[in-house]
């Protein structure tokens, strides 16, 4: 009974999962879905939208659709609603009324003086019951100027399914659309409508997006277009901004020269200013979009105390030219998204720092987080453009993937039930923590519970290996006369990724977040009087997707514990699902994670 009280969390959390994540009626169905945007004549652009949407259970208004949120910039947008109404179940027509129509300022620019400006209209549907659909439609018109092309991106699907869904372009005849659809076999329709060129993508009867975890957003459906003929045409806009020329301000600079004084090296000042940068600048989330694509000057960053996502960097990079290193903002985009012949901007997810320490290479820094190593471990399958106004062709670098390594060894011991001992950790690639060993070698503690002391042994950009000494500060799970002993695992590695199984026929393919070889092997001395009820024995599966094996045998007076898993790789297609969860099962197995031990 002990035991089983001992695992009701897990099982329930098992349980909630599959319930949350099984298959069932969904909560509502876009009868139609139109997306236009049309570039005029003058330079100005429009965007219209026009829906239909059927809900079938109190989820759909309750919780998710109940409201519309249009976020927009007055300064050079101009926001209109033709139409906003509800067909009941039983027919009635009931009308958004005026109190069902409230500006407030965008969640992402609640803390951003730079961007107060912006606004957001929420569309309070009424009328609403299982069976009753949603008609609105609305437009945005942007000035001629705002946006440096005209360019988007449309992802195909939605949270619900789509009956028909059309997005239609519509460009001045002259012009040329350049657009590049993934993930789906669609061409356009094209004509000629009032001297514009019209294109028209249909979309009919697609499934909803996929909420399973592992999910790939680059294998999804979606549409990048832009009337600017490749990326050199709106790249080369988008730099010629002045946040682009990285200039600095005479209080930056003494800034800068505090950190040179306070620390030796050239990784030490990097990191250090990406700590200033990090924690002493605040994080503005607003999409480019929100920005129409402009950046705002270091100095103003730095005046104002805050910065979005490409201000932040930008900053870092011109605080790290000023201390004399090589830096570089780039941009991170998805492989797969990357295309010269289609210039938009809409590819860009992600900015980071570029730099040269003097350590004989490049590292990447990110400039809203102290990450603990070099980002280039997670940046794999991304392409890096570096964002730089001064240069005259596009520059890009390509980040290999690396297979990320921890090995746990150890001898342990049991004192008064709790399990002491020395780990023997070895941490490699994107495991390593490089940044935090380098500033201070007691941060190795952090990787044992009650860690009294620690020694490095070997610590380059490449991998780590340390000794920590320990004593669990709290006995194990005592229950009557059995003792269940937690081992020591990396957190960080894969029980950080969040995912304790594979969903029952699941078809869909898994993006996992790197190649990972992670290790552990205990000795642990058996006192007297204390028998092992864990069962004896190995279990041992290699595939094609990788490797895992547990192994639990008695030597002597010591019980020797091996757990092993290796991925080959980040990315199991469809034919490789069986494959992973033949894997997966035993790695998550909880019985495979502890020792129970009965006292005589």
């Amino acid at each position: 009974m002990n035991t089983l009280i001992r695992y009701l969390p897990f099982v329930l959390f098992l349980f909630f999962c599959r319930v949350s994540s099984a298959s069932g009626p969904d909560d509502a169905v876009y009868n139609k879905l139109v997306k236009e945007y049309t570039l005029y004549p003058d330079g100005s652009m429009e965007y219209r939208e026009h829906k239909e949407l059927t809900l079938l259970t109190y989820m759909s208004f309750h919780r998710l659709f109940g409201e519309t949120f249009i976020v927009y910039d007055p300064a050079c947008q101009e926001l209109a609603i033709h139409e906003a109404y509800t067909i009941m179940a039983d027919g009635m027509r009931v009308e958004v009324p005026d109190n069902g129509f409230n500006e407030v300022l965008p969640r992402e620019a609640a803390n951003a003086p730079a961007y107060n400006r912006l606004r957001e209209m929420v569309v309070t549907h009424t009328g609403l019951e299982v069976g009753a659909t949603i008609y609105l439609d609305y437009s945005i018109k942007t000035v001629a100027g705002h946006f440096p092309a005209f360019m988007g991106e449309i992802l195909i699907g939605e949270t619900v399914p789509l009956r028909e869904k059309q997005v239609i372009i519509r460009i001045p005849e002259g012009e040329s659309l350049h657009y590049k659809m993934l993930n789906m076999r669609t061409a356009p329709e094209t004509g000629m409508e009032d001297g514009m060129q019209v294109y028209t993508f249909t979309f009919r009867e697609q499934p909803a997006t996929p909420q399973l975890w592992g999910t790939d957003p680059t294998q999804l459906p979606r549409l990048f277009f832009s009337t600017a003929k490749d990326m050199e045409r709106a790249y080369f806009p988008f730099v010629a901004q002045d946040a682009f020329r990285f200039r600095t301000t005479p209080e930056m600079e003494a800034a800068v020269e505090l950190v040179k004084e306070t620390n030796k090296s050239d990784l030490e000042v990097a990191l250090a200013i990406r700590k200033m940068v990090a924690d002493e600048i605040g994080t503005w989330d607003l999409p480019l979009e929100y920005t129409g694509f402009s950046c705002r000057t270091p100095a103003e960053v730095w005046q104002s105390n805050g910065g979005t996502l490409a201000e932040k960097n930008i900053l870092l990079a011109s605080l790290l030219r000023q201390a004399g290193l090589q830096a570089e903002a780039v941009a991170v985009i998805p492989g797969k998204y990357f295309d010269r012949s289609t210039g938009s901007l809409y590819v860009i997810k992600g900015f980071a720092v570029r730099v040269n320490p003097g350590t004989g290479e490049h590292i990447y820094l990110s400039a809203t987080r102290k990450e603990s190593q070099d980002l280039a471990f997670t940046l794999a399958g991304n392409k890096l453009l570096v964002l730089d106004g001064a240069i005259e062709s596009l520059k890009t670098f390509d980040i290999p993937e690396t297979e990320n390594q921890a090995l746990f060894t150890g001898e342990l011991r049991l004192d008064e039930d709790r399990l002491a001992g020395t780990l023997n950790i070895f941490l490699g690639q994107g495991f390593n923590p490089y940044f935090s060993l380098s500033a201070d070698s007691a941060y190795a503690k952090k990787y044992a519970d009650g860690a009294s002391s620690a020694v490095i042994r070997e610590l380059n950009r490449a991998h780590s290996r340390f000794d920590v000494d320990f004593v669990s500060p709290d006995a194990d799970g005592l229950y009557a006369d059995y003792l269940f002993i937690k081992l020591p695992f990396f957190k960080n590695g894969t029980d950080s990724w969040g995912y304790p199984y594979v969903e029952s026929g699941r078809s869909l393919p898994i993006r996992l977040p790197y190649p990972v070889n992670e290790k552990y092997v205990y000795a642990l001395s058996l006192p007297d009087g204390h028998e092992l009820l864990s069962p004896t024995g190995e279990t041992a599966i290699e595939n094609e997707i990788g490797k895992v094996v547990v192994k639990t045998e008695i030597k002597g007076n010591s019980l020797i514990y091996t757990r092993e898993l290796r991925l080959n790789t980040s990315y199991v297609d469809y034919k490789g699902l069986d494959s992973f969860e033949e894997l997966w099962k035993v790695w998550m197995n909880p019985s495979h994670r502890e020792l129970v031990l009965k006292m005589q």
